[in-house]
């Protein structure tokens, strides 16, 4: 086997090597893409359950703060009497 011949089979496996190393790249770009969207995807459902755990509280306490104006004043109404 010529030089030539050995150069050209040695380029022609660099090619490959360089060839896979691309494709390797790119599938590990688009696992990284698919990890960040989900990633994304939970931060945004965590987002809306802590709004959601945000609005029920606000609600909570605006149930409370009515029971207890009402008992004040059942409390007021007993000591009129």
């Amino acid at each position: 086997m010529s030089l030539e011949d050995l150069a050209k089979k040695a380029e022609e496996g660099f090619e490959k090597v360089v060839d896979a190393a691309k494709e390797k790249a790119e599938e590990a770009k688009d696992k990284l893409a698919e990890l960040a969207g989900d990633a994304k995807d939970k931060a945004e459902d965590a987002k809306d359950k802590a709004a959601e755990a945000a609005e029920d509280a606000k609600d909570k306490a605006a149930e409370i703060a009515e029971d207890a104006k009402d008992k004040a004043e059942d409390v007021k109404d007993k000591l009129e009497k």
